[in-house]
């Protein structure tokens, strides 16, 4: 039997032109049937009528990087943001009052702190977290997620050594007398880690991937990209992914998987993009699709790890990237020969100008029309932006880092002159670029939102403006998580947009979006509607 809805009333967001007209949108079987415009208010009942009161109807949101399963799972953690805890004093106690609650599994796991938003201005060690419990292993993930930090049971059960020498790749700090002290930087390090952490079955991660994405819909979000399967606990992961599609899906998503999985578990073998694309597919009925093989070519600015041209303002020596140009190329012609999109986190100007290079020498491989991606693209110059556009790929900027970060990338990382251009969105859109702006939750945030006003206004937590010339229009920044980012998905057939054969997939905000005066943050958002059907109502 058909499904129908008819939603009169209804402010009727155009996202191309920044505009609204009052409309009635009918909708069949989750796609949008017809649009009418309407003289006025119009009443009307019926089940199948839902008058939104003059309210305004924009395209869900379209999350286009972030970390779901992560996410989801870190919520049965010990929150460590700034918003929760003010000093590692705080989290300690913390730790000491909440234990009961967040341990799992016979470990004890908080996430998101960030040391330059602690009272002591440092990262917690193994003798912080020794307070909490010696009996008991700890981990505390960074708000980078490319760092750590655990206690001395989690290194004895680690087999990390006191005096080990740094992995490869990674390092571990030390103390005065240079010992281990618990703190870990970068991958290499933190897999170590991941190594001895728990396998969460596949079904409680499911659970958590369930509960997760009803947040994501609280914000308007009706599309997401989980950007690393894997990132979170190894092969578990897509396990749990498999297993959360085997049930009724009410959010579209599209899966980034570890290009390590793909080449090394046995759950991989034999497959190639296509078939992992029709595997989601038909699993979750079309809600769920292929993202693509993810890389990491260089770490975070804020701990010192982004692949740089120029040293950091504080006068540290900017790393290298963590592939050389032979392997980029090798993996990059590996896996577009078995069809898949590629997107490559870069942080720093100098991995993203390596990613660039490898996508325009290996692009006759290119099986597939998604593009492939840079991601985070904070300091990258115009002619990288514009070897991009030529060569059509495409990226996605870490727009939030601007209020998160931007007060200590100005006073430390990058200095007055060269933050002024982080995140370059204006160059970008000018240039032509395919692209988006993103909050990697949980690295910050996920408020779609929040990051349109961070765009536009590019304001710092402390206040401070950084770089008026890179501010984009709230139109143009509104697009960037809605239409743009069906572009960059290469689904703008089907979503980013209200238009007549396009998914009934919404947002209603009690005001206009566009209009400078209105305050652009999650309470606006009063329901979300997914293929039809609202799945979130305020």
């Amino acid at each position: 039997m058909a499904r129908h809805m008819t939603i009169i009333n209804a402010n009727v967001l155009d996202v191309k032109n920044g505009t609204h007209e009052l409309s009635t949108v009918k909708i069949e079987d989750g796609i949008i049937s017809d649009i009418e415009t309407q003289d006025g208010f119009t009443v009307e009942e019926g089940k199948d009528i839902l008058d939104i009161q003059g309210k305004f109807l924009s395209p869900g949101f379209i999350d286009t990087h972030s970390h779901l399963v992560m996410y989801s799972n870190f919520r049965r953690q010990l929150n460590c943001s700034p918003d929760n805890v003010s000093s590692i004093e705080e989290m300690i106690e913390k730790f000491i009052d909440e234990k009961d609650e967040v341990l799992r599994d016979g470990w004890l796991r908080g996430y998101s702190y960030n040391e330059f938003e602690l009272a002591e201005r440092r990262h917690p060690n193994r003798f912080d977290l020794d307070k909490v419990s010696t009996e008991i292993p700890i981990y505390v993930q960074h708000s980078s997620a490319h760092m750590g930090a655990v206690n001395t049971k989690a290194l004895e059960i680690m087999g990390v050594g006191l005096d080990d020498e740094d992995p490869q790749g990674g390092r571990f700090e030390r103390d005065e007398n240079g010992q281990v002290n618990g703190v870990l930087f970068e991958f290499p390090a933190l897999d170590k880690a991941k190594a001895v952490l728990p396998e969460i079955k596949a079904e409680d991660l499911a659970d958590d991937i369930e509960d997760g994405i009803k947040e994501y819909q609280s914000r308007g979000i009706t599309s997401a990209t989980e950007m690393c399967v894997g990132l979170l606990n190894g092969i578990n992961d897509w396990h749990a992914v498999l297993e959360y599609l085997k049930r009724p899906q009410h959010f579209r998503t599209r899966f980034a998987i570890d290009y390590k999985l793909l080449l090394n578990d046995e759950a991989f073998l034999g497959e190639n993009g296509e078939s992992i694309k029709e595997k989601l597919e038909n699993l979750s009925k079309g809600f769920a699709t292929l993202g693509g093989a993810k890389f990491f070519n260089d770490g975070s600015i804020q701990i010192h790890t982004a692949a740089l041209r120029e040293d950091y303002h504080d006068g540290t020596k900017a790393d290298d990237t963590q592939f050389t140009d032979e392997e980029l190329m090798e993996l990059y012609t590996h896996f577009q020969k078995l069809g898949y999109p590629l997107i490559t986190h870069s942080n720093g100007d100098k991995a993203a100008e390596a990613v660039i290079d490898a996508y325009v020498k290996t692009k006759e491989y290119k099986r597939t029309d998604i593009q492939n991606r840079v991601e985070h693209l904070q300091t990258v110059n115009q002619e990288d932006i514009q070897k991009m556009v030529d060569n059509n790929i495409g990226g996605s900027f870490f727009m939030n880092h601007i209020y998160y970060f931007g007060d200590v990338h100005k006073a430390k990382f990058l200095g007055p002159e060269r933050v002024k251009n982080l995140e370059p969105v204006r160059w970008a859109e000018d240039q032509g670029m395919t692209s988006t702006i993103h909050s990697d939750c949980p690295v910050t945030d996920i408020s779609p939102l929040h990051s349109i006003s961070i765009a536009v206004d590019r304001r710092t937590r402390n206040g401070d403006t950084l770089g008026d010339t890179q501010k984009l229009t709230r139109p143009e920044a509104y697009r960037k998580m809605t239409l743009d980012a069906a572009i960059l998905n290469g689904t703008e057939d089907k979503e980013g947009s209200i238009e007549v054969g396009k998914y009934a997939d919404f947002v209603v905000l009690s005001e206009n979006p566009f209009k400078e005066s209105k305050t652009l943050s999650d309470e606006l958002v009063q329901m979300t509607i997914v293929d039809g059907k609202i799945v979130y109502e305020k």
